[in-house]
């Protein structure tokens, strides 16, 4: 990973990273001699190690490969063909999880209370559930209770996953009490990277993780499909009203303040990472006008042409990248978008109402993820927009559910939420790769937990197997 410049801030045991940029940095305090760290570097620290390294780091790349999007043009066992393990994954839980998100976010959320500044308290609480669900889909239990005591406890428990989900839907009724609230303190003002401090946004994206974590418990035990599916689409009346509310992180071009998908894919420094033939095959396969923004052409030969994912021959040169509107230096990196948002609300209403009633609130979540890609002469009322809903996106009983998921999953190209996704539905329909790690026999559905974990706070949960289900992942 390409951090140019880390943000290193020494109070207490807190440490903020990620990749800089003149905007990320434009702070009036001296980091390295900072003895109280204000909100917006915590705030704005917090968003930055966010969007990098989970949203576009490890997490979203693994999903993009164990979901069959991406290739690994690399001998197998690899990455895509299931070779993740406890060392490969401790950076995320013991670099960028815990001590540069969670820990913080922590640290925001009681100083801000102390201080009286409920915004800065409730962006706070909707980042550490956004991370918290981030990280127990990952992990499944995972510690949180005992996780921010410092000294006290070196050894936290974990809470199990549904527990975790409790305290994530706590956390976001608390913001959106906070963010409820008039606040004259600004603390943390143009330094919020996603929004600008912008209460009704913030609220706006509390509800969306609210109707997106509903139906993630959709088939969790206990839990009843349509119940879940109704508490989404409650939630979605207050979130988005439309795609400028979608929350993510800019970068820039220049040196060091790419966006991480650029970074990965630029010059094949990462190794040679492809267009997987699986996602290429599905969008030829429906003739769907967004690959040729989502796919480049080989260098040799021309044509779309993908990684068949642990097959023995390499020439990256053959072989399709990712196309440059999702590779592009100064691309933004969001946590949600508005196109989910409709896809949520057609599965919701799909499993509340049927099919029939779910059509029209697909074809539209379909337009809003041609308008993101930048595809915007495609309109609603073109001719070859109207000719792909008609011969691709149209619902029957029989394949409704199966055409919605696989729409998001196509929308949510190398997001983190097509592997939750594919977890929770089975859809799209996905086989184990060849020369799979180990002799794997199914698509992984976790991680393990990572190295540090296992040797220095031993737990009841460890160890686990990248082929266990998290609590939630019921769907047979």
């Amino acid at each position: 990973m390409n951090k140019k410049i880390i943000i290193s801030i020494i109070a207490g045991s807190v440490m903020l990273g990620g990749s800089g940029c003149k905007k990320f940095l434009d702070v009036n305090d001296d980091p390295a001699a900072a003895t109280n760290v204000t909100d917006a570097l915590l705030v704005g620290g917090a968003e930055l190690t966010t969007a990098f390294n989970i949203a576009g780091g490890y997490p979203a790349r693994t999903a993009a490969f164990w979901t069959q999007q991406l290739g690994y043009d690399q001998p197998a066992p690899e990455w895509d063909t299931y070779k993740v393990t406890a060392s490969d994954v401790d950076n995320t839980w013991s670099f960028d999880m815990y001590p540069q998100i969670l820990n913080n976010l922590k640290i925001l959320q009681d100083q801000a209370t102390t201080a009286n500044h409920p915004h800065a308290a409730g962006m706070g609480k909707i980042l550490m559930a956004y991370n918290l669900a981030v990280t127990t889909d990952l992990w499944n239990a995972i510690p949180y209770s005992q996780a921010f005591t410092g000294f006290e406890n070196f050894k936290p428990k974990y809470d199990s996953q549904e527990s975790i989900y409790t305290s994530i839907n706590t956390l976001l009724d608390d913001a959106i009490a906070l963010l409820a609230k008039e606040d004259a303190s600004a603390s943390v003002g143009d330094k919020d990277l996603i929004y600008a401090s912008d209460p009704e946004k913030w609220t706006a994206f509390a509800y969306f993780l609210k109707a997106r974590f509903a139906l993630r418990l959709t088939y969790a035990p206990g839990k009843v499909a349509a119940t879940q599916a109704q508490a989404a689409l409650t939630a979605l009346t207050k979130a988005f009203p439309d795609e400028s509310y979608n929350p993510g992180v800019k970068f820039e071009s220049k040196s060091g303040a790419q966006a991480p998908w650029s970074q990965f894919t630029d010059n094949n420094k990462w190794g040679s990472v492809a267009v997987s033939s699986t996602f290429i095959q599905l969008l030829k396969s429906t003739n769907d006008p967004r690959l040729s923004v989502m796919v480049d052409t080989a260098l040799l030969g021309g044509g779309y042409r993908g990684r068949i994912i642990g097959d023995e021959q390499i020439n990256i040169d053959s072989l399709s990248a990712v196309g440059k509107f999702f590779a592009a230096a100064d691309q933004s990196v969001y946590l949600a978008t508005y196109d989910e948002q409709l896809f949520i609300k057609a599965e919701a209403t799909f499993l509340t109402a049927g099919f029939v009633a779910a059509q029209p609130i697909l074809n539209s979540a379909v337009q809003a993820t041609f308008t993101r890609f930048g595809m915007k002469p495609l309109g609603a009322d073109s001719t070859a927009f109207k000719t792909y809903l008609a011969a691709k996106c149209k619902l029957t009983a029989a394949n409704a559910y199966e055409v919605i998921m696989t729409q998001k999953y196509i929308s949510n190209y190398l997001s983190l939420e097509s592997y939750n996704d594919w977890r929770r539905t089975n859809f799209p329909k996905l086989t184990v790769v060849q020369n799979a790690y180990q002799g794997i026999t199914t698509v992984p559905r976790r991680w393990v937990y990572p190295a540090s974990e296992n040797e220095t706070n031993a737990q009841p949960e460890q160890p686990a197997k990248v082929t266990d289900r998290v609590w939630w992942d019921t769907k047979q």
